[in-house]
């Protein structure tokens, strides 16, 4: 199932006519494209920013190239490409099916027969890319689409030539940490070995549903691995030979593709055994083709860190977009196509022990992996700390520098602080949108669930298909509802207590809801297309949650992210970059209350803009910083830095004093800063920097406040600190190297005074304020 283009996505790439967004990653979008022959195709599409990057555009030129090479019955057979366009794209066919991930987690683990099919499929596919003279590099769950007529391998986006050549750095690592071979975690050569151990811990997680060595942050897979803790006790007997012999420790005693093909039988699949018997393409598993838009990899360090190259000193208009940020409620963001897994292995299954030799010889290996890692996992492309402090050196602050990328010693001026653990976590439900109700968190993502904070306990969730898993903008909660839609666009209201309906709105006549945008006691706005067939149409509407009537709709102009919603100050308030304008809405008639504008525009239109609010002030961040009082007047506008130039804001959030700001100033000292300034006239308080090297962190940062701290997020590193608002100092951060570097679209937060949340994929982790 696929969703509306948005007002700022390409109609048309290449001979292709975009019908649909399927997804997006930290690499670019997929859309679903139309040849002129009517083929349908799955087009990827490279994001701005990367664009501009020689290093990325040959990155992405050898994709391309590696995948045309391959050519197989089990591999996403490329259609047309450009490396060379504007914005980098690549057609490869449509695959009608979802990832191994999604289907164990959505059903459970393949059957024996099932799991011996996929393995032949697999063996098959990487025989075929071997033969080419590549090596993957990057099998997983996640990397595996499956069709009726068998799987098919996925993302060339890492694949190296047998001889050597290819992009990666050295002193640098690519693979996903549990399902790469012990000796390319520790910086060693990748060959064909390295695929078929791969293919082991991919079919472990396929018969079982974990991986041989369990899930979750990175250091604490490599450290379960270097101790030989992996558990395949749970295979099907059949098939654990094969799966102990792929992960041999020793790249020469893991079996070939040719003799797998032997093992696991090649001809499983056309002897009739199926692994979507379960599942099928239809709501709520749609076809897992978004897979190919991530660079779902973890990049580790394993040498001398080097310093990284600084940012254009241009602006790029249509880079990453960032949504409405809400204060202690959902940041939006968009629906991936993730999965649900234990974290830990099951306690009833006692891992099955390496022989002493190889334990020996493991310990070795996949110990210089988690010693490399200490080096500094995020190195690249996030890097090295810099003080604002002139009386601070580099080297002061880089010995500190921890596994994060982050410093774990408190510095003035500098992101870092110590680490800290989640009070709890849960692995097992897909986190969309998140928010706080109480003592209850209200996660959406394949369906609706609720979480007690305090304890972690699941106290219910919704059937699957009950709401809408394709939306836009938040999950309102208010008082003791949540407020949800369906697949046919009705607005519901579910009780916070057990998530049983209340009440249902159809929303306006032949609109095609979007998503929601806020709710209060009087109103519950959504947000619609007024035209089914012109992704640029959009309108909002209210209902009245008391008399449960549709109040009013009102078609809106073009704007940037999600309408954001200003409860207090009874505004829908839209950022409109392009216009150089910010316009807001009454939530009580629909009608347009006011119009601002910047005062001082830029000769280009701002990008990644975005709004916020606190009581009935209104918080608009572009070029500069605006805060307007309810009637639209501006109270003040302030720069990030008194020289302007060119610098832009990106987030914004507000308290009953105090403004927090993420920036980046581009044209001066290529810096990312989180900076706070009086409510009452913008005048700074204090600002805090990103180590120089982080991948633009200002435009992909999230922010909350609570308990006294200021929040922040940056899904590209993986990382959650945690700020004293008062005076910008690192009180902890909480840092998840195997969601990092673009391999997680999204990370969700939403904080109150008691605890913070954030939410990936399958996985969500609360924190204590304190």
């Amino acid at each position: 199932m696929t969703r509306p283009l948005r007002s700022t996505d390409p109609t048309r790439i290449g001979d292709y006519e975009l019908t649909g967004r399927i997804g997006g990653g930290g690499m670019g979008d997929v859309f679903l494209g139309r040849s002129p022959g009517g083929r349908l195709a799955a087009v990827k599409v490279v994001r701005d920013l990367l664009a501009d990057d020689p290093r990325f555009r040959e990155r992405f030129r050898r994709e391309v190239a590696a995948a045309r090479s391959v050519s197989g019955a089990y591999t996403a057979a490329v259609l047309d490409a450009d490396p060379d366009a504007e914005r980098p794209w690549l057609a490869t066919a449509y695959i009608d099916g979802p990832t191994l991930l999604r289907r164990v987690s959505e059903d459970g683990p393949l059957d024996a027969r099932a799991a011996r099919a996929l393995g032949a499929g697999l063996a098959e596919a990487l025989r075929d890319i071997h033969r080419a003279g590549l090596v993957h590099r990057d099998l997983k769950p996640g990397n595996v689409l499956l069709a009726a007529d068998g799987p098919r391998l996925i993302d060339f986006g890492i694949i190296r030539g047998t001889d050597g050549e290819g992009l990666t750095e050295t002193g640098y690592v690519l693979g996903s940490a549990g399902y790469m071979a012990p000796e390319q975690a520790a910086g060693g050569e990748a060959t064909a070995a390295a695929d078929v151990y791969s293919l082991g811990a991919v079919l472990t997680f396929a018969a079982t549903g974990h991986g041989p060595f369990g899930d979750g942050p990175m250091p604490g897979v490599l450290l379960r691995q270097a101790s030989g803790d992996r558990d395949i006790s749970a295979v099907p007997e059949g098939l654990r030979d094969v799966v102990s012999r792929c992960l041999d420790i020793l790249p020469g005693g893991r079996p070939t593709t040719d003799s797998l093909l032997e093992l696991l039988g090649g001809n499983a699949i056309a002897d009739g055994a199926t692994f979507l018997d379960a599942p099928d393409s239809g709501p709520g598993l749609e076809p897992e083709n978004t897979e190919i838009a991530a660079t779902p990899t973890t990049l580790m360090r394993t040498g001398p860190k080097k310093s990284g190259t600084k940012k254009s000193s241009t602006k790029k208009p249509g880079a990453k977009q960032s949504g409405t940020k809400n204060s202690a409620t959902k940041t939006s963001g968009t629906k991936n196509s993730a999965t649900a897994r234990n974290t830990h292995r099951p306690k009833s299954s006692p891992p099955q022990p390496i022989p002493t030799r190889r334990k020996f010889l493991f310990l070795g290996i996949a110990g210089a992996a988690v010693a490399a890692f200490s080096v500094g996992v995020a190195a690249m492309p996030h890097g090295d700390s810099k003080s604002t402090d002139p009386e601070s050196t580099d080297s002061d602050v880089n010995d500190a520098t921890s596994t994060t990328g982050l410093s774990t010693k408190k510095a003035q001026g500098v992101l870092g602080g110590p680490m800290k653990s989640p009070l709890w976590s849960a692995t097992d439900t897909y986190a969309d949108y998140l928010a706080l109700s109480g003592t209850t968190l209200l996660v959406q993502g394949t369906t609706l669930s609720a979480f007690d904070t305090s304890t972690g306990k699941k106290s219910w969730t919704v059937p699957k298909g009950t709401f809408n898993q394709v939306m836009d903008g938040a999950l309102p909660a208010f008082g003791d509802s949540v407020y949800e839609t369906t697949d046919a666009g009705d607005l519901v209201a579910a009780a916070v207590a057990d998530g049983r309906q209340a009440w249902s709105v159809s929303g306006p006549d032949s609109w095609l809801t979007r998503g929601l945008v806020g709710a209060s006691s009087d109103i519950v706005v959504g947000w619609s297309y007024t035209d089914v067939a012109q992704a640029a149409s959009s309108g909002i509407w209210g209902v009245d949650p008391q008399s449960h009537q549709l109040r009013w709709s009102t078609k809106i102009g073009g704007f940037e992210g999600a309408p954001y919603f200003c409860s207090e100050a009874g505004l829908v308030v839209l950022s409109q970059p392009n216009n150089h304008q910010v316009t807001a809405y009454s939530t009580q008639t629909g009608s347009q209350a006011w119009v601002a504008k910047d005062s001082t525009p830029s000769a280009d239109a701002a990008f990644a803009t975005a709004v916020a609010s606190h009581g009935k002030t209104v918080y608009w961040a572009t070029d500069r910083l605006y805060a307007f009082d309810e009637n639209g007047h501006a109270i003040w506008p302030v720069a990030v830095t008194p020289e302007g130039g060119d610098s832009a804001f990106h987030a914004v959030i507000a308290n009953d004093t105090t403004v927090y700001a993420a920036s980046e100033d581009v044209g001066l000292s290529s810096a990312n800063t989180i900076a706070a300034y009086k409510a009452s006239d913008g005048a700074p308080l204090w600002r805090t920097l990103w180590p120089k090297n982080f991948h633009d962190p200002s435009l992909e940062c999230q922010l909350a406040l609570g308990g006294g701290n200021l929040y922040i997020v940056d899904h590209m590193s993986g990382t959650l600190v945690c700020l004293d608002a008062k005076t910008g100092e690192t009180n902890w951060q909480f840092h998840d190297a195997a969601a990092s570097n673009g391999s997680v679209d999204d990370w969700h937060l939403v904080a109150n005074d008691q605890y913070v949340v954030v939410g990936y994929q399958s996985t969500v982790h609360c924190f204590t304020a304190n």
